[in-house]
C-alpha cells in the first residue's frame, strides 16, 4: 500500500481509519465529497465509555451529558446518572480536528464514483483507488433503515442541565428525544419504524403537549435515514466498507458516531497489519454489540405493544445503560437481569 492509506469519507469511520493509519506509520488521505465534514444531521451524542480510538478535541464539546431522564409511552421511568455520561459535540469540528491531528491530507469536494472506483478530484482529473477504507455512509448500506426527524429549536426547555430526555414510543418502536445542541438551542426529534408523515405528526404532537417546548422558536427541520439492520460488511471496488455503510450503528438506539469510528479504526488496523479486516470488524466488541442489539430488536418487534412496554419498564437503569451502550458485560447483565426475570426471559434469547 506504500506510505498512504486512502479513505473515502470524512465521517466517523473515515476518521477512525485515519487514526489507525497514523498510529501505524502511514499517511491517511481522505476524500470527502462535501465541502466540510459532519453534514448529516443527528443527535451528536458521544458516550464516554473509554473505547474511542482518539481523543475528542475540547473545543468541539458543546455540552456535557450527565445522564438521561427516561419515559415510556408518556410515563416517567427513572433518571440515569453516573453510568450514562458523555458529550454533545460539534460533529464537523470534531471530525476535522481529529483527522488533522492524525496527520491526514483531506481533499474536499472529491466525488467517489462507486461504479468505476475512481475519485474525481476538484480541478485535477481522476484517480483510481485500488485499496483502502470506504466510509460513504448510509446511502451505501443495504440493510433496513429508519427515518429520524428533528427540529432545531432556540430556547431552554425545562430539562435539567446536562440531562437528556428520551421518550420511548412503543407504537413506532422508537423514541422522541430532547438533546442540547449548544447553550442557546436544543434538538427535539423522533426516530422509529414508521412513515415520515406519521413521525412528523407525532413529533408535532409531542411539542404541542409541552408548554416549555411550545415557547421555543423553531429554527429548522432536519432529517436523515439511519441504517439499523445489523452488519453488512463487505468491499466496494476493493475498498473495505466501514461505518454506517457496513452497518455500524447500534440498532436499539441509533447511535452511530462511536460505533462507526471504532469500526473504521479496526478496518484500517487489520488491513495495515495484513489480516482480514472484514473478520476483524465482525469479531470486534462493537461488531458483536451491533449483532446482539439487532437480535434483541428482532425479538422485541415480535412483541405486542403491551409486552414492549412491560419489558422497558421492568429493566433496571443499569440494564438499560448496559444494553443501550452496547457494552453487554456478562457479569453486569447477569446481576441486573436477575432483578428483572420477565425481561431476562426475553433478552437471554439474544444475549
Amino acid at each position: 500500500m506504500g506510505g498512504e492509506l486512502h479513505i473515502v469519507g470524512l465521517g466517523p469511520a473515515g476518521v477512525g481509519a485515519a487514526i489507525a493509519a497514523s498510529k501505524m506509520g502511514l499517511k491517511p488521505v481522505i476524500y470527502e465529497s462535501m465541502p466540510k465534514a459532519g453534514v448529516k444531521p443527528c443527535g451528536r451524542g458521544v458516550p464516554e465509555v473509554g473505547d474511542l480510538p482518539g481523543r475528542i478535541p475540547k473545543d468541539s464539546i458543546m455540552s456535557e451529558v450527565k445522564g438521561a431522564i427516561m419515559y415510556v409511552d408518556g410515563e416517567h421511568l427513572f433518571e440515569m446518572r453516573g453510568f450514562l455520561e458523555g458529550y454533545i459535540v460539534d460533529k464537523g469540528r470534531m471530525l476535522e480536528a481529529m483527522a488533522v491531528e492524525a496527520g491526514a491530507e483531506i481533499v474536499y469536494r472529491a466525488k467517489y464514483d462507486h461504479k468505476t472506483g475512481e475519485v474525481k478530484l476538484p480541478g485535477q482529473g481522476r484517480v483510481r483507488l485500488e485499496r483502502g477504507v470506504f466510509a460513504g455512509g448510509h446511502p451505501y448500506y443495504s440493510g433496513d433503515k429508519i427515518l429520524a426527524i428533528q427540529w432545531v429549536m432556540r430556547g431552554k426547555p425545562e430539562t435539567p442541565e446536562g440531562m437528556l430526555e428520551i421518550h420511548f414510543d412503543t407504537t413506532i418502536m422508537g423514541y422522541l428525544y430532547v438533546f442540547p445542541k449548544d447553550d442557546k438551542a436544543f434538538e427535539v426529534g423522533i426516530g422509529g419504524f414508521s412513515s415520515r408523515s406519521r413521525l412528523l405528526a407525532r413529533l408535532e404532537e409531542f411539542i404541542k403537549s409541552r408548554e416549555d417546548l411550545r415557547r421555543m422558536e423553531k429554527l429548522r427541520l432536519e432529517g436523515a435515514k439511519i441504517g439499523l439492520g445489523g452488519l453488512r460488511i463487505g468491499r466496494l471496488n476493493g475498498l473495505v466498507k466501514a461505518g454506517e455503510s457496513a452497518g455500524f450503528v447500534l440498532p436499539l438506539t441509533g447511535e452511530g458516531i462511536r460505533p462507526s469510528m471504532i469500526s473504521g479504526f479496526e478496518a484500517a488496523r487489520a488491513m495495515i497489519e495484513g489480516s482480514d479486516p472484514i473478520k476483524s470488524m465482525e469479531r470486534s466488541s462493537m461488531g458483536r454489540a451491533v449483532e446482539t442489539q439487532k437480535r434483541i430488536l428482532d425479538l422485541v418487534m415480535k412483541l405486542t405493544v403491551e409486552k414492549r412496554r412491560e419489558l422497558l419498564k421492568s429493566l433496571t437503569p443499569k440494564a438499560h445503560a448496559e444494553i443501550a451502550l452496547g457494552r453487554l458485560r456478562k457479569a453486569v447483565l447477569a446481576l441486573e437481569l436477575a432483578k428483572s426475570p420477565r425481561a431476562a426471559s426475553i433478552l437471554l434469547q439474544a444475549l
